[in-house]
Formats: structure tokens, C-alpha cells, sequence
């Protein structure tokens, strides 16, 4: 391996990786969701107590989403990578996601 890093870390990498992708994959699909959940709220006329709990109830997954993905642990240092959605490099050792991303996808 051209950098340096061990199998181990590799695979921690990866792992590390693919539940960022997952996560963040998820808050998108929840975002974009919310336009149809809105449609079709409106669309069924259940109410305006049921329209209101059922919009409220896709923000707070929503922002439940977000959440997770803050939680997202630095595959160097194991902590968590920061606290806003669009951190782009660890708090703690200042890892960035794009070499994440690169060792993540490095050829064994």
C-alpha cells in the first residue's frame, strides 16, 4: 500500500466510509421526502391537527437524521468528526473527509 496504512486500517476506513455515505444518503432521501410527504398531506385532507403531527413528525426524523450523522466517528481518532453537518475535517485531529474518501477507496 502506496500510503502507508495497514490492512486494519484500511478496512477501518472503509467501515468508517460507507456509514458516513449511509448517513448521509439517508438525510437526503429524508429531505427530498419531505416535498412528497407535504403533497401528499395536502392532498388527503386529513385534517389540520393530522397535516400538522404528520409534517412535525417528518422534521423531528428528520432532524433526528441529522443528528446521526454529527455522531459520525473520525476513523483516526474515534471521536466524534465534528458538530455540524457540513464539517469538513475532524475537530479532534483534523482529518479530512477527502482523504477519508481516498484511502477509503484505495486499491489493496
Amino acid at each position: 500500500m502506496a500510503s502507508g496504512i495497514t490492512q486494519p486500517d484500511l478496512e477501518r476506513y472503509r467501515r468508517a466510509w460507507h456509514s458516513y455515505v449511509a448517513r448521509r444518503n439517508l438525510l437526503v432521501v429524508l429531505f427530498l421526502s419531505f416535498v412528497f410527504v407535504g403533497f401528499l398531506v395536502a392532498r388527503l385532507k386529513l385534517g389540520e391537527i393530522a397535516d400538522l403531527a404528520i409534517l412535525v413528525g417528518w422534521i423531528a426524523i428528520y432532524l433526528g437524521g441529522a443528528w446521526w450523522l454529527t455522531q459520525w466517528a473520525c476513523p483516526r481518532c474515534g471521536k466524534r468528526y465534528g458538530d455540524r453537518l457540513w464539517t469538513q475535517r475532524c475537530a479532534s485531529c483534523g482529518l479530512a473527509k477527502d482523504e477519508v474518501a481516498s484511502v477509503a477507496h484505495e486499491k489493496s
